[in-house]
């Protein structure tokens, strides 16, 4: 009796046995069919053949799985290795131009770098470096723009950076640049060594050249040196 009731029981379970069920257990055992090809055929029995044989080519099968894997992982490795390139060659020309603007004898010369040289190096349209203060010094004006108190914390918020990735560039930030600009990166520069509170700006006039979640270490770097740069011929004391 008991053997009876367990058979029934069992029987019972079978019949609520789901696809789900089935696909789970063959995901958790994949050389369930490896090792039983034959059973290919009966799940493909609407398949017609010219014969009455179904021939089952599994070698055929994993090698060609095997085949699309390696060509995405070749497709992945690629990219990895042009961004790498593309990473070290971003690197060594940041570095230009921080020597650069270290060695720059004048504000003339800095200007020069920072406008001229620095968007060349950094493949962008613009670059400017500002202040909150109403006195600049005469030597600076053509290099340094000025802005109202206030503004950094209007432009770059309550980070030390900020991407904009769509914007329209502000006349007082770019100058006569700013029509160009339509994506940029701002880093806000600290008040401290006779220099009030500033920002340095990085524009492109592709929208989207710079994105929401990238690196900004290489910008903010860079900003710190022309800070620095810009700081060693601030003559007036603000």
């Amino acid at each position: 009796m008991a053997d009876t009731m367990t058979a029934g029981k069992t029987d019972a379970q079978k019949s609520d046995l789901r696809e789900s069920d089935v696909v789970a257990y063959l995901r958790r055992n994949p050389r369930v069919l490896l090792n039983n090809p034959d059973l290919l055929g009966i799940l493909a029995q609407d398949t017609r053949f010219e014969t009455d044989t179904v021939v089952v080519d599994m070698q055929r099968f994993v090698v060609d799985r095997l085949r699309r894997q390696v060509d995405e992982m070749k497709v992945a490795s690629d990219r990895l290795v042009n961004t790498t390139r593309s990473n070290m060659s971003l690197v060594e020309r940041t570095m230009e131009c921080a020597l650069a603007l270290l060695y720059a004898r004048d504000f003339d010369e800095l200007a020069q770098i920072l406008h001229d040289d620095l968007p060349v190096h950094l493949g962008v349209d613009a670059v400017s470096i500002a202040f909150e203060t109403d006195s600049l010094p005469v030597e600076a004006s053509h290099i340094v723009k000025a802005l109202p108190v206030g503004m950094v914390d209007q432009l770059v918020g309550p980070e030390s950076t900020r991407i904009r990735p769509e914007t329209e560039g502000e006349a007082m930030l770019y100058g006569s640049s700013a029509g160009l600009v339509r994506s940029d990166a701002l880093v806000a520069l600290p008040e401290g060594e006779g220099l009030p509170l500033g920002v340095f700006a990085v524009g492109c006039r592709t929208a989207n050249h710079f994105e929401d979640g990238q690196g900004t270490e290489l910008i903010a770097f860079l900003a710190h040196v022309s800070r620095y740069a810009v700081g060693r011929w601030w003559t007036l004391k603000l």
